[in-house]
């Protein structure tokens, strides 16, 4: 076609999907505040006798509540962008109602493993139907709290007292990492999370005092990201990467060199070696 009929063309679709998206914003806005609104009633409804009632009739009106929402997002599904967002909201929701129905059923007195392995269900079966970014972190965050809740059931130990607490978030971690390598998730999220997950277990291991595994973590994530960044190209990717090789380097500095004054001034140095390299990389690259 010649470019006037193109441009034609162009601003006819550019007008329908003005038009089609402002109702679809004010529609998705009505039904979030209709939902608050709904919300809110029932929790200050329910507050006047949700105390005295029976712990069944508790946990089945959790279970209802999940398993509503669950059914309302299905129906909805995701025929579009407005659709999904909408279905993981109320995916999450149910999630959460899920974890709510599995404390009151549990009743535990420890870490409460089994509510958040029930929400984390949910979230993980949402999240693998529906590839939305509501859904992948929250599902994610279901799993950080979940490994951490069921280690502290059934290993006994206190989180600073044992490195296995931040060695499952290491290990989540890789598995994301490699899911975002392998383009099984959103890459840019997906490598963004895995990164902050890295970089928050090296610093819970060194504050912690296991600071041998901190640095065998610094010195295996930051060089990896750094190399898989040569070929993904996601930003995430490199931020990470320096961001743990210099809180790494400094804490290491100060706790194994004292902070002395040669260690920084050589650290200085280092540093600015890297940035005049990087820079001179950087031209070459124009």
């Amino acid at each position: 076609i010649t470019p006037e009929q193109s441009e034609l063309v162009d601003s006819r679709f550019e007008a329908l999907d003005g038009s089609d998206s402002r109702k679809s914003i004010f529609a998705e806005i009505a039904a979030y505040l209709g939902g608050a609104f709904v919300v809110i009633a029932v929790l200050f409804i329910a507050g006047k006798f949700w105390g005295e009632a029976p712990r069944a009739v508790q946990t089945a009106a959790a279970a209802i509540v999940s398993i509503a929402l669950l059914t309302i997002a299905h129906l909805l599904g995701d025929s579009n962008a407005m659709r999904l967002r909408l279905t993981s909201v109320l995916s999450m929701g149910a999630a959460i109602a899920a974890t709510g129905a599995g404390a009151f059923a549990a009743d535990t007195n420890g870490a409460p493993w089994f509510p958040f392995l029930t929400g984390t269900a949910v979230a993980l079966y949402s999240f693998i139907r529906y590839r939305h970014e509501i859904l992948h972190i929250g599902c994610y965050g279901f799993l950080f709290i979940t490994g951490f809740m069921t280690i502290g059931r059934f290993y006994g130990v206190e989180p600073d007292q044992s490195a296995v607490y931040a060695l499952w978030w290491v290990a989540l971690g890789s598995v994301w990492f490699y899911l975002s390598f392998e383009r099984k998730v959103d890459q840019t999220l997906g490598y963004l999370i895995s990164m902050a997950t890295f970089f928050v277990a090296s610093q819970f291991l060194f504050a912690t005092d296991h600071r041998v595994i901190s640095y065998l973590i610094a010195v295996v994530a930051a060089p990896a990201s750094a190399f898989i960044f040569l070929t993904d190209r996601k930003w995430p990717l490199l931020f990470g990467a320096v961001a743990i090789t210099t809180v790494t380097t400094g804490e290491f500095v100060a706790s194994t060199l004292g902070g002395s004054l040669g260690a920084l001034i050589g650290l200085l140095a280092a540093g600015i070696t890297l940035i005049s390299t990087s820079m001179v990389a950087i031209r070459k690259s124009r």
